[in-house]
Formats: C-alpha cells, sequence, structure tokens
C-alpha cells in the first residue's frame, strides 16, 4: 500500500532560536563586562553599575525563559511526529498483514491509488500493475455494464458504505465471489478524497452453498419421485390383490426392493451404482443364488435413474418367477445378460444402449397369459415412460424370456 513519507522526527534550530542565542551570548557577555569593572573597584562606579547588572540579569531571565518554551515546544513536536511516524507504520504493517482480505483505495475518479499484499494474492495483480487502474477491472463484463463500481462509491458517500456480495474477476480472467465493503476517506478537514474497498474470497463457502441447494433440489426430486412409486404400486396391487394379505405381502416385498436399491446408492453418494451388483442383489433378494441365478455381462456403472428402474423390474420379473415360473420348483434356473451396444450414427438418441435379456428355464410349462397383470405392465410403462426404453415379453413353452433394451446413461 502506498503510504505518504513523514518528515524526519528532528528539525534544525529555526532562524528564532539562533537569534535568541545570540541575543543570551550578548547578555552574557555584557553582564560579565560589568561584573568586572564592578570588581575593580573604581570610585564611583558601583553603584552606577549595579541598576545596569540588574536590568541585564532579568534580560538574560527572560530570554532563557524564552528558550526554554522554545526548547520544550520543539521536543513536543519532535515527540509527536515520532508518535505520528509509529502509528503509520502499525497502520502500514496492519494493512500489509491482512493477507486474507485484499485492501486496496482509490481517487476520487475510481482510479487505484492503494494495493496491499492481499489484493495481490488475491487477484493476481502486483502493485505496480494496479496503480492506476480504473478499480472496474475487478468487476465482470456484466457488473460494468451496469456501472457496479460508480453505484458503490455513490452508496459510500451517502450511506457512509457501500457493501455487496458478487463475482469478481482476477487478472488470468478466473472468477471469485467475495463480500466487499467501500468507504469513503476524508481528509483532516472532512473532505472528500477518495475511496477505501476491503474484499474477503467466500469462494468457497459460496460454491457449497451452491452444492447445498443442489443437494436439497435432488433429494426432494428423489422423495417425490419415490412416493410417486410407492404410490402407484400400492394403488395397483390393492386395486389387483385377490386379498389384504396378499396386497400386504406384494406391498411389503415392493417396499424391500426399493429400499434395497436406495441402499445401494445411497452407498455411492447417489453417484450411479455397479450394474452387477444391482442384478446380484435382486435375484439375492428372491433366494437366488449362484446354483440357480446366474450373471454376466459388461462391467458398467448406471445413473441412479437407471438403477432403480431397473431394481423394480428385476424385483417384478423374479416375483413372477417365484410364483409361477423357473423358481417356482427346485429344477429351473434364471439367466441375466447383458451387453453395451453402439448406435454409432443414431446421433438423435445417446450413443450407448444397455441390452439385457432375462432368460427362464426348467420351470413349469409356459402358457401366454390371459391378462397382463400390475407387473408386467409396471415393467413396460416404467421403462417406456422413466428410461425411454422398450420392453419384449416372450411367453416360450421352455420358460419366460424378458429383453430390455436402454438408452445408457453412464453413472
Amino acid at each position: 500500500m502506498i503510504l505518504h513519507d513523514l518528515p524526519p522526527a528532528a528539525q534544525p534550530p529555526s532562524e528564532r532560536e539562533a537569534e535568541l542565542e545570540a541575543e543570551i551570548g550578548r547578555l552574557r557577555r555584557s553582564l560579565d563586562e560589568a561584573v568586572r569593572r564592578t570588581a575593580d573597584d573604581v570610585p564611583g562606579a558601583t553603584a552606577g553599575y549595579e541598576h545596569e547588572v540588574a536590568d541585564l540579569r532579568a534580560a538574560l531571565a527572560l530570554e532563557q525563559a524564552r528558550s526554554g518554551e522554545l526548547e520544550q515546544a520543539n521536543a513536543e513536536l519532535t515527540a509527536s511526529r515520532a508518535a505520528l511516524a509509529a502509528s503509520e507504520a502499525r497502520y502500514r504493517l496492519a494493512v500489509e498483514s491482512a493477507s486474507d482480505y485484499a485492501i486496496f483505495t482509490t481517487d476520487l475518479t475510481g482510479r487505484i491509488t492503494g494495493w496491499n499484499s492481499g489484493a495481490e494474492n488475491l487477484m493476481g495483480w502486483t502493485e505496480n500493475e494496479a496503480v492506476g487502474a480504473p478499480a472496474n477491472l475487478i468487476f465482470t463484463p456484466e457488473d460494468d455494464r451496469v456501472a457496479i463500481a460508480e453505484t458503490e462509491m455513490r452508496l459510500a458517500v451517502t450511506e457512509g458504505r457501500g457493501e455487496d456480495d458478487r463475482w469478481h474477476l482476477k487478472k488470468d480472467g478466473s472468477r471469485f465471489w467475495a463480500n466487499g465493503l467501500m468507504m469513503p476517506l476524508r481528509d483532516d478537514e472532512g473532505g472528500l478524497v477518495g475511496f477505501l474497498k476491503i474484499l474477503r474470497d467466500r469462494t468457497e463457502a459460496k460454491r457449497a452453498a451452491e452444492r447445498q441447494a443442489l443437494l436439497v433440489h435432488e433429494l426432494n426430486h428423489r422423495v417425490k419421485n419415490t412416493l410417486a412409486t410407492v404410490q402407484a404400486f400400492t394403488s395397483q396391487t390393492l386395486r389387483t390383490a385377490g386379498s389384504l394379505a396378499e396386497a400386504r405381502e406384494a406391498i411389503t416385498a415392493r417396499l424391500i426392493a426399493l429400499a434395497q436399491a436406495h441402499d445401494v446408492l445411497t452407498a455411492e453418494d447417489w453417484q450411479g451404482a455397479d450394474l452387477a451388483q444391482i442384478v446380484a442383489d435382486a435375484l439375492r433378494l428372491h433366494g437366488g443364488d449362484g446354483e440357480r441365478c446366474r450373471w454376466q455381462g459388461n462391467a458398467v456403472r448406471v445413473s441412479s435413474r437407471i438403477a432403480l428402474a431397473l431394481a423394480m423390474v428385476l424385483h417384478e420379473l423374479a416375483t413372477n418367477a417365484i410364483k409361477y415360473g423357473a423358481l417356482s420348483n427346485a429344477t429351473g434356473t434364471v439367466s441375466v445378460t447383458w451387453k453395451i451396444t453402439d448406435v454409432g450414427d443414431r446421433s438423435a438418441e445417446p450413443r450407448l444402449r444397455l441390452a439385457l435379456r432375462w432368460e427362464e428355464r426348467g420351470g413349469p410349462p409356459v402358457t401366454p397369459p390371459t391378462r397382463r397383470g400390475f407387473g408386467t405392465r409396471m415393467i413396460e410403462r416404467g421403462l417406456a415412460s422413466e428410461l425411454q426404453g422398450e420392453v419384449q415379453m416372450s411367453y416360450e413353452p421352455a420358460g419366460v424370456v424378458c429383453l430390455l433394451d436402454i438408452p445408457l446413461e453412464v453413472g
């Protein structure tokens, strides 16, 4: 920060002091001469000189008193200058030590006149580069277009301070979020001479607040989706179940499947999940083991949205297999395989797609159902509406085959 130099603490004697010293010397010499002449005991001289000696002594005492006053005044001035220099040094040290704060001053036109080390550390411009430049160099183009710097200076004058919380620019063009304060600078008579600007970098706090807001928004979205899913399968189950006990059992099983998928995603901070784990957990939940249930496919992570939808689809397929299909006896098997395909030039859609095959073998002979149950409708509608996917259900005599084709969102 540029600070004005102070005059030296001590000054040479003024002309008035020199004159007084000369006068005192002259008086001393006159007094000495009078005393000498008196001591010579010249007849008749003693009485004549006593009055002169007294006058000289009085004049000498007066001049000595004046000299003492001047010496005291000079000492006080020297002490005052030393105190001012110490105060200025403390101020300079305080400003330069405030490395967490960017502090700079401007003149009345908004040109920078002072720039501390905190400003250099935060924004990148050196003191030599910043001093003389307009203060709006730290404001974003959108703020500069609406004269934010001038608005802050006006508020500083009319309100005593201008505060802001906004994005600012660094020398390299990057942005940082800062709490800002602008205050007027005044001289001893109260006249406005410039402005003081203080900034504190709050970028991390700003980004943390944005992340928190995003998380709250995502949580709200997930809760709404989950409640909608629960409401849908509860309503459909109650409508199609043969009894309350059957409905209670079906609803409970679906809630458990949904909760299990949530557990997997929560462990991954809802940043997606491994597809093999989603498949394995869905089959194990229904008693599937390595002998009767097998799964194999590409190692791939899918988005949380796909993971939840697939978990519910696999739950419905496994439930039907236990009730009517390959898992309803002691020998049937279920095979789940998947692969990732690249659709190439189909640029209007996501390039990668997931092709998943559910295949049952060894169960009771299969006959096509006369009507579609809720589970089948949920599979078809869920994939179509939630994932823009396609479903093909095939009721082959040897066992049910379900083919899923889904645009892939990599988790």
